[in-house]
């Protein structure tokens, strides 16, 4: 059996992933992030919550970060967000 850890993370906060014959330790944020991004895999809007789950960060960063892509849609008192527009616009800061 092959373990990685890396030295600095707590393992409590850290979860075992089975990998065929190998056992390996992910942080929980990484898979709460690929949980919820399965959970929203098939849909092309969500609320600003979801989609902070989704991109592992805070609402009020989601909320900042869906305004400047210009991926809001207002409808009375609902709001949501195109992620589509979101994972176009995040490609410009790719390096």
């Amino acid at each position: 059996m092959n373990t990685t850890v890396n030295e600095n993370i707590d393992d409590n906060k850290l979860v075992d992933c089975i990998y065929g014959e190998n056992v390996i330790k992910v942080p929980k944020k990484v898979v709460r992030a690929m949980i919820a991004r399965l959970q929203f895999d098939n849909r092309k809007f969500v609320r600003y919550k979801e989609g902070a789950q989704i991109y592992g960060m805070c609402e009020r960063e989601f909320n900042k970060l869906a305004h400047d892509a210009n991926a809001i849609y207002k409808r009375n008192r609902l709001v949501l967000v195109n992620i589509e527009i979101i994972d176009k616009y995040l490609e410009i800061y790719r390096k």
